[in-house]
């Protein structure tokens, strides 16, 4: 029961960092256009940039027009603070709590002069250690949070100097999570057998396919190297 609890408690998480970070910041801004995202797409800033020229406002009043509607926006701001708090939250009490627990109890394992707790050498450990990491980084780098005191009267918004700068790395630490979320969300294939066994098959397989593209690599370079190294008249292989 305690597994089954864990488990829907991070599908709920892996939903609600779905919505914040997947769904509802691309969808369309305002009735009449077709397109466009958080993140502002070409033809959403040129939209602006004819906006701005026409009014006469400044540039960061023109990135606005193309923002998303206030609800959508308060939706982000609940979600992406609920996995904040909840999600990676929870992941750094569980790490830190394993951290003490392997500490205290001598079970670490030697990386050259660095000690490492046992639990990170599974898997799941250090799967969860990435995500928390990344998840720190998002918050770090949140647009919203770097845009509270420069947002034109446009609550929670992305689009500002300092928020735009920080879009592009911001979605790359989103999509290391996203990968990380679903990786862990594997752990779900022991509620049926045949998947269990073929992730086992996988698991097992994986290390002998990297030794036969290991293999074939090699015989690839060796005879690559010996044909270019042999003299012939052949144009195609000037």
């Amino acid at each position: 029961r305690t597994f089954l609890y864990g488990k829907a408690w991070f599908l709920f998480t892996l939903i609600v960092f779905i919505c914040s970070q997947a769904i509802m910041n691309h969808l369309s801004m305002g009735s009449g256009s077709g397109s466009g995202s958080s993140s502002g797409s070409a033809s959403a800033r040129l939209l602006a940039s004819d906006t701005n020229s026409t009014s006469g406002s400044s540039s960061s009043e023109g990135a606005h027009t193309t923002d998303l509607p206030m609800e959508i926006r308060v939706a982000i701001f609940i979600c992406r603070c609920f996995i904040y708090m909840c999600s990676m939250g929870q992941w750094v009490l569980y790490h830190v709590k394993y951290s003490l627990k392997d500490f205290r109890s001598g079970a670490v394992v030697r990386l050259g002069r660095c000690k490492i707790p046992e639990y990170l050498c599974q898997w799941q450990g250090l799967s969860s250690f990435f995500l928390t990491i990344f998840l720190f980084a998002m918050l770090c780098m949140e647009p919203i949070l770097h845009c509270m005191q420069n947002n034109d009267g446009f609550l929670f918004t992305e689009h500002c100097a300092e928020g735009e700068a920080l879009l592009f790395p911001y979605s790359v630490f989103s999509t290391a999570a996203m990968l990380v979320y679903f990786l862990l969300l594997s752990d779900l294939s022991v509620f049926s057998t045949r998947v269990s066994a073929f992730a086992l098959i996988c698991t097992r397989v994986v290390s002998e396919v990297a030794l036969y593209l290991f293999g074939l690599t090699f015989f690839v370079c060796a005879f690559a190297c010996a044909v270019s190294a042999l003299e012939q008249d052949d144009p195609d292989f000037a």
